[in-house]
């Protein structure tokens, strides 16, 4: 494959990607004049919760199918169905109706994001991956912006359905980018049986552990508790049989570990900085709304350069991750005294983690980048959800218990990358 052709790929997975981060944001800034213009408020959380619940629950089943029937065949099929919902969702007659949508689209991003992961293993060198994630951190920033702008405007000045029929001919570029230059021929990966109860009750899991996220935010943490129990269990009975849903690299490759810890916890850092930094600014420091936008403007645009910069600078992969974390944590520690400085360095912190730390464990595998990124993937989604369930008691209490949560989160993913040192270091006398 030459250079054009990777590049007219890489935009392609960009602009999905894009699409489907323009999408969350958007919907959480329109959901009053979406529930307004309904005239209810009937289903108003799974407006956004449903997405998640539905993108989460198939991740590790389409990896799976990825492995079995190809990246592009998957990729279709999901681009297919985040285009559908997108087609049918301005048709909504009731917010039941968008929510039906809402977990069609979920489907298919789910479906996409093993098969992404995929060709990028597949047709990027490992050298590169650290650019490539860099790029998409970059464009998840750009579009979160746009979709919550997006989500304040287009409501006023046209209609909530707007952003379906601006984004249809984003979404039809990125599909025909992507099926035009991947090629078709696709190696069976392994031909192992493909065993659908065990895919089934990791679904079932997982949608609970979702569903009880969800349920927590209303202060109602027992099917939290029970469903995080039925998912630890699953995946400790899967470890046992062989590996047939997660990854076996999971298993035998202690420093993807201690990496896979280290993005649960960048999932948590960088959701609570995004989702609680507004409020610690407004609520406990008194900042107007608008030097609390310029604030997290600081934190965006930091955001951005640490990715490019962690992708550019040719430094070896863990003390880069390591200066993330130190950053993160030094952040944490001038925020009663230089906020502006620490809203910089979180920010830095989180884009070189973004791309140097998810770069990196893409690179602990040989023959299954879907699998293992797509385990990734669905853990830092789980440390984000968890860290926003548990961050949101810093609303009612003073700025200090905030400002110990993100050091503790720091300093614990510090620890993680000091360790991975050691790991190494175990590693290299074991194959000498």
């Amino acid at each position: 494959m030459n250079k054009p052709e990777k590049t007219a790929i890489l935009i392609g997975l960009l602009l999905c990607m894009g699409a489907s981060t323009i999408m969350q944001t958007y919907f959480s800034s329109a959901l009053p004049a979406i529930s307004s213009s309904f005239k209810s408020v009937s289903f108003y959380s799974w407006i956004h919760g449903s997405y998640i619940l539905a993108s989460s629950a198939v991740i590790i089943l389409s990896s799976g199918l990825c492995q079995r029937f190809g990246n592009k065949k998957n990729f279709i099929i999901g681009s297919l169905l985040f285009g559908i919902g997108t087609i049918i969702a301005p048709f909504s007659s009731s917010m039941l109706q968008l929510v039906i949508t809402r977990i069609v689209m979920g489907i298919g991003a789910g479906v996409v994001v093993p098969a992404t992961y995929g060709i990028i293993g597949e047709h990027f060198e490992k050298e590169k991956y650290s650019s490539v994630f860099a790029s998409f951190a970059v464009v998840q920033i750009i579009f979160n912006g746009l979709g919550s702008l997006a989500g304040g405007y287009l409501p006023k000045i046209a209609s909530w359905k707007a952003i379906f029929f601006l984004l249809l001919p984003l979404e039809m570029l990125s599909f025909w980018l992507v099926f035009r230059n991947l090629p078709d021929s696709v190696p069976s990966m392994h031909t192992e049986p493909f065993y659908f109860r065990r895919h089934l009750l990791m679904i079932l899991a997982i949608l609970l552990t979702t569903l009880g996220i969800e349920q927590a935010y209303h202060q109602q943490y027992l099917l939290l508790i029970l469903s995080a129990a039925l998912l630890l269990f699953v995946v400790w009975k899967d470890t046992k049989g062989g590996n047939i849903l997660l990854p076996k690299e999971f298993a035998t490759d202690s420093l993807l570990r201690n990496l896979c810890l280290q993005v649960f916890l960048l999932g948590a850092f960088y959701n609570v900085c995004l989702a609680y930094l507004p409020s610690l600014m407004q609520f406990s420091m008194g900042f107007s709304a608008d030097r609390a936008g310029n604030l997290l403007a600081v934190f965006v645009v930091l955001m951005g350069v640490g990715s490019v910069l962690g992708a550019l600078y040719k430094i070896s992969e863990r003390p880069a991750i390591l200066i993330g974390w130190l950053a993160g944590l030094a952040g944490g520690i001038f925020i009663p005294f230089f906020f502006m400085l620490a809203v910089g360095l979180l920010g830095f912190g989180s884009g070189v983690l973004m791309s140097v730390l998810l770069g990196y464990t893409a690179t602990r595998t040989q023959n299954n980048a879907s699998g293992v990124n797509s385990a990734a993937h669905l853990i830092r989604n789980f440390g984000g959800s968890i860290g926003t369930i548990l961050f949101q008691f810093s609303l009612s209490y003073p700025q200090q218990y905030y400002i110990g949560g993100v050091l503790i989160l720091a300093a614990t993913g510090t620890i993680a990358a000091s360790l991975s040192f050691r790991i190494s270091h175990v590693l290299d006398k074991t194959n000498a």
